[in-house]
């Protein structure tokens, strides 16, 4: 389970679904689900080459194994619209993403991961490093004395 405790800070269960060509519309429509962002190809926020399509589920909570079962509940009935989106070269994942700090360990319950896994899809982990407030000379300085 992800836990404060253990420095991960805003975790979030997201789908993802990319391809350099992706029209949002078609995915929607594929899927039936309203897309949280998009992140045109080109911008600073979507990686690489491609389009990124996201979506989280409706119901907010704080506790990531939450958020996967209600995303999971919601893209169940979809499974087989997933496939098609993958047989049409579409990458399609559910990531979790959330801010760490070095090293901190990331922890799901097996059952949240079988859970996952009956979408027939990836499971990613995205980690973001908060933006730490000290200079990059610092630990030369606390060193140096």
């Amino acid at each position: 389970m992800l836990s404060r405790k253990l420095s991960w800070e805003s975790p979030r269960a997201t789908l993802v679904v990319g391809k350099s060509d992706l029209r949002p519309q078609a995915v929607e429509a594929a899927l039936g689900l309203k897309g949280a962002t998009v992140n045109v190809r080109g911008t600073e926020a979507a990686a690489g080459s491609e389009t990124m399509w996201t979506y989280r589920s409706g119901r907010e909570s704080f506790d990531v194994e939450q958020q996967l079962a209600d995303l999971v509940g919601e893209l169940l009935p979809l499974v087989d619209a997933l496939k098609g989106l993958v047989a049409q070269g579409f990458r399609v994942r559910v990531d979790i993403s959330g801010f760490v700090e070095t090293n901190s360990p990331c922890k799901l319950a097996p059952s949240t991961i079988a859970l996952v896994n009956q979408l027939g899809i990836p499971l990613s982990f995205t980690a973001r490093v908060a933006k730490n407030e000290e200079s990059d000379s610092d630990w030369l300085d606390s060193i140096l004395g």
